[in-house]
């Protein structure tokens, strides 16, 4: 990206992002070329999400519990896979629930409907890759259910940023497990990447497999990975 500052030198460069931690934001500085440029950080505190981890067993069980009690709600349900997707959404149409699914391989028009007819509330739930959720201007996102562990805490936190927008109060939901683990390390071990890059996506992964398993304060640990000091204990998580 280097070659932006090069073509148009006399432009002045902004660069945008939700959630990056300290080494992101070094990357962001060097991939663009950047010369002691003025960073501006927020606070990354999202009060009005509570936070809940949960081990993945049983989890399309603990699902329907979980939607019981958010009855005609507006969510999001990141899985891991295209198939997982699918069937999840499937399956919560068979318990009476109005649920789409999303991913990069359904048909453009097919996407757009999907994405229209829930900023729309004529769907409310939303089975989805990470596909889904960029540029969604949706205020009334009351759930973010990870049906699976995220890559990163990064992604996590952008994902569940999803929810709550309008600043009343929302649900952030994760399970994970073992074996969730075990797929992102085939998938990052066998895939293009460099090694160091390869290094550093593992590294992230087990950060996110701690945070998962960190019995203390969620919001404590995300906010400090962050970079964002937070010694108290926020009592809006698990």
């Amino acid at each position: 990206m280097k070659f932006l500052k090069h073509q148009f030198p006399g432009i002045p460069l902004i660069a945008l992002t939700a959630t990056a931690d300290k080494l992101t934001r070094k990357d962001i500085v060097e991939q663009l070329g950047l010369s002691d440029p003025s960073i501006f950080i927020a606070s990354f505190d999202r009060p009005n999400i509570s936070l809940t981890v949960r081990p993945g067993q049983k989890r399309f069980e603990q699902v329907v519990e979980f939607l019981k009690e958010h009855p005609k709600q507006s969510g999001i349900m990141y899985c891991l896979s295209r198939k997982g997707c699918e069937a999840l959404a499937e399956k919560l149409n068979s318990k009476g629930f109005r649920a789409a699914h999303y991913h990069a391989e359904v048909p453009s028009a097919q996407r757009s409907k999907v994405q229209e007819d829930f900023i729309n509330d004529r769907v409310p739930i939303i089975c989805a890759t990470l596909a889904f959720g960029m540029g969604i201007d949706k205020s009334n996102v009351r759930f973010v259910v990870h049906y699976n562990l995220p890559r990163n805490l990064e992604g996590y936190y952008q994902e569940i940023g999803r929810a709550g927008r309008d600043g009343l109060s929302a649900d952030a939901l994760l399970f994970f497990s073992y074996a969730d683990l075990l797929s992102y390390r085939e998938m990052f071990e066998q895939g293009d990447a460099s090694a160091a890059q390869k290094e550093l996506k593992l590294a992230k992964l087990e950060r996110m497999y701690q945070f998962a398993e960190a019995p203390v304060c969620r919001r404590k640990t995300v906010l400090n990975y962050f970079g964002e000091p937070y010694d108290k204990t926020c009592g809006n998580c698990d």
